[in-house]
């Protein structure tokens, strides 16, 4: 009994070593709830890659929004430029003829009675300053007789030209003439203010409108 039991033992013996020698120990990991033991090396590798991928799915599904908003954001700007520039040419005046730029250069320039230049003038002066300046005509300097002078035509409010003379007083007397400008403005030397531009429609002077000539 003794050699079969000894055999026995190295059979045994040799079955537990193969046996260990055919087994593969998993590498130790972290512990997963969801199955009740630690996850394998091969399991984590893919959970990793596959966070990765979904990480990689959020952030590409993110990037056509980023897009689309910088779309949005310069077609914004795009219609605001747009609204700003047609707003400025609403509002902007006509642009400036060489009449009104000599106009301009007499701006400011004081009220004086009887005067006829740059250090001082009344509205008839500065009309017959500019018009022999710009159109070679001489004119009488006293508003009255422009209205009266044969030379001249008359024209209507709506027939307006830019150069045509305006005045402006009373059913009995013309006290005041200026220049037409484009854009339904007139210039002239105020008594108050010195030489000017006013627009016809001004509180003031419309009432005041008594007819226009044109003498080109």
């Amino acid at each position: 009994m003794f050699p079969f039991a000894k055999h026995f033992a190295e059979c045994a013996l040799v079955c537990l070593c193969l046996a260990l020698c055919s087994c593969t120990f998993p590498v130790r990991t972290g512990y997963d709830r969801s199955i009740g033991g630690y996850k394998s090396a091969q399991n984590q590798t893919t959970s990793a890659e596959g966070s990765g991928s979904v990480s990689k799915q959020s952030q590409s599904s993110r990037e056509p929004k980023s897009a689309t908003a910088k779309h949005t954001t310069a077609g914004a700007t795009k219609q605001a430029a747009a609204n700003k520039m047609a707003h400025e040419n609403a509002t902007r005046q006509p642009s400036s003829s060489s009449l009104e730029q000599l106009a301009k250069s007499w701006i400011g320039t004081p009220y004086v009675y009887g005067g006829s230049s740059k250090s001082g003038t009344d509205c008839s002066g500065y009309v017959m300053q500019l018009y022999k300046s710009h159109y070679g005509i001489s004119l009488p300097h006293n508003a009255g007789q422009m209205y009266d002078d044969s030379r001249g035509s008359s024209v209507s409010r709506g027939s307006l030209q830019e150069g045509d003379l305006v005045f402006f007083g009373s059913f009995w007397k013309i006290d005041h003439v200026g220049i037409y400008l484009k854009g339904d403005r007139f210039t002239h030397a105020s008594s108050s203010k010195g030489v000017m531009i006013s627009p016809m429609s001004d509180n003031y002077w419309r009432p005041k409108y008594q007819g226009a000539r044109r003498f080109r």
